[in-house]
């Protein structure tokens, strides 16, 4: 079953996002298991909010690109199971 991530960076700025994510985008578009990804600056920070279709496909991916780009504070992901979706 597919799980929604929500990460959130307090403190982030959009513009270390866009750092990160430029570099992180082009393997993530081809990584295992990857759906969809989105961020959305809010509460003084990033969160970004993905669907994977597992988790540890997810974990694969995210420690060897993004994780060693992150400051060591920043919280781990929150996974949600999806019940259902819908895509166009």
């Amino acid at each position: 079953m597919a799980v929604l991530k929500q990460h959130h960076a307090p403190g982030m700025p959009a513009e270390a996002y866009d750092q990160v994510s430029a570099g992180a985008m082009p393997s993530q578009s081809k990584a295992d298991g990857f759906v969809a990804h989105y961020a959305i600056v809010e509460d003084g920070g990033i969160t970004v909010i993905e669907i994977w279709d597992s988790i540890d496909q997810h974990d694969a991916w995210f420690n060897e690109v993004v994780k060693p780009n992150l400051p060591p504070d920043t919280p781990e992901p929150k996974f949600s199971e999806l019940h259902n979706s819908n895509t166009k």
